[in-house]
């Protein structure tokens, strides 16, 4: 009884190595051999794939194929819509936040800066600006502050309405892609109803092979429309370095 456990044992062994060696030979035959690799890189096309000789063999399961990708496309499209919305939501509030603080910001400084030149004028140091006495050093450190931040806030309103205006752009391919959808699964229908009364006839056929180049279409552009644009990414953009511009130079430029 031992003794056949080991024959078997080693019969399943030797059986192993085989299948090892066959298979590092098909391997290294395969990139060795250009003829080769052609051979079966065309038959695992004609395997796995829905090319024009598998459509003719099956058409209806083809067709149940496409309208598969079609759907799932639309739910993409659909969850696209949606993240395109809530960040629209997100950039106006932005946009909103930084137009009150540019705003504020274009008056403090206009008010600062006045208040500047009066007690220069009359060497009338500290200041009185927005519940806090200033002296002179301490009004030039706070132009300087505000001059910055400014240009901070400036540059993320150009950033944001950038992305709205691509938001935009997402929208109305979105807004393609869908249609494009619609018409492929109402064709999809229109296409299953004929094979049903009639045989794959050439002109069918090529009606279903082309139909595979606008599901693909339709299939890329759901996955191009839901790269929406990064909040994080937007903001990190608008704090770019601002050069320290001389108090003087601030002082002659605000009116």
């Amino acid at each position: 009884m031992k003794r056949s456990n080991r024959t078997g044992s080693t019969t399943v062994k030797a059986l192993a190595a085989i299948a090892i060696v066959v298979v590092v030979a098909v391997a290294a035959w395969y990139f060795t051999s250009d003829t080769f690799r052609t051979k079966v890189d065309a038959s695992m096309t004609q395997a796995t794939k829905w090319t024009p000789e598998n459509i003719a063999k099956d058409p209806q399961n083809y067709l149940n194929y496409v309208e598969a990708e079609t759907i799932k496309a639309q739910e993409s499209l659909k969850a696209s819509r949606i993240a395109v919305a809530q960040n629209r939501g997100k950039l106006e509030t932005m946009r909103d936040e930084a137009k009150k603080k540019i705003s504020a910001g274009e008056r403090g400084l206009k008010e600062l800066v006045a208040s500047y030149k009066t007690a220069e004028t009359a060497n009338a140091f500290p200041v009185s600006w927005a519940g806090q006495s200033l002296t002179k050093e301490r009004v030039q450190s706070q132009v300087v502050a505000l001059d910055k931040e400014l240009k901070i806030q400036k540059n993320l309103l150009n950033k944001v309405e950038g992305g709205l205006k691509s938001l935009d752009v997402q929208v109305m391919k979105i807004s393609e892609a869908e249609g494009n959808s619609q018409s492929q699964l109402a064709e999809i229908r229109a296409n299953r109803e004929l094979l049903k009364v009639q045989s794959l006839t050439t002109d069918l056929k090529d009606k279903l092979v082309s139909m595979q180049s606008a599901v693909a279409a339709t299939v890329g552009a759901a996955s191009d429309t839901s790269g929406v644009i990064s909040l994080d990414q937007l903001t990190a953009s608008s704090e770019t370095a601002v050069d320290t511009t001389a108090f003087d130079k601030i002082l002659s430029e605000t009116k």
